[in-house]
């Protein structure tokens, strides 16, 4: 699966542990990343060049929406508030993506508005001694083997007509439809 990894970079230095614990327990239960940015981001808050990444705002904001793209799901470590983080959460929701929000402290409301439960946003309270733990869990009840996917299309008129007519006829949605002429097809080539 395809994780985008959301985190502040603004006090990267001493997130980092954190940050790097979440990367190495998401590779380590067999997962990628949409896009590897904390080694980097790190390496230049060391050389104190980070304030002049932040003037390239587009071209960051640019990288952050092709890697949403890509990813299957989304994580972030929420502890630090960052209207940047909060920005990249808001349009995973917009396209629906699983998130998973973690904080260390519970009070903090790292992510106005979306640190509660709603129905794809999840936020959990973590540590270095648990994180894996809440990593896996989220990761294999977001695997796309165990969920439906969904995807939106177009179709011409008299294509449409028949479907909702094939709906009614049949009693099923038009999904299911589309779904069981899909698997008669896949079954004919698998013959």
């Amino acid at each position: 699966m395809i994780v985008h990894f959301i985190g502040s970079k603004s006090r990267i230095q001493e997130e980092l542990p954190y940050y790097r614990a979440i990367v190495s327990a998401v590779k380590g239960l067999g997962h990628e990343f949409a896009r590897e940015w904390v080694e980097e981001a790190n390496d230049l808050a060391k050389e104190g060049k980070l304030k002049k990444e932040a003037e390239t705002w587009g071209q960051v904001d640019e990288n952050n929406a092709v890697a949403l793209a890509k990813a299957d799901v989304v994580i972030v470590e929420g502890t630090t508030k960052s209207f940047f983080s909060g920005y990249q959460v808001a349009q995973a929701a917009s396209q629906k993506k699983p998130i998973l929000i973690l904080t260390r402290d519970k009070s903090a409301v790292a992510i106005s508005g979306l640190s509660t439960p709603t129905g794809f946003v999840k936020s959990v309270v973590y540590n270095l001694d648990n994180v894996e733990a809440i990593l896996s869990e989220f990761l294999q009840e977001n695997t796309i083997e165990t969920r439906d996917l969904r995807f939106n299309f177009y179709l011409d008129r008299a294509t449409y007509t028949y479907l909702r007519w094939m709906s009614a006829k049949t009693g099923k949605t038009k999904a299911q439809v589309i779904r069981s002429l899909l698997e008669r097809e896949m079954n004919k080539t698998d013959e």
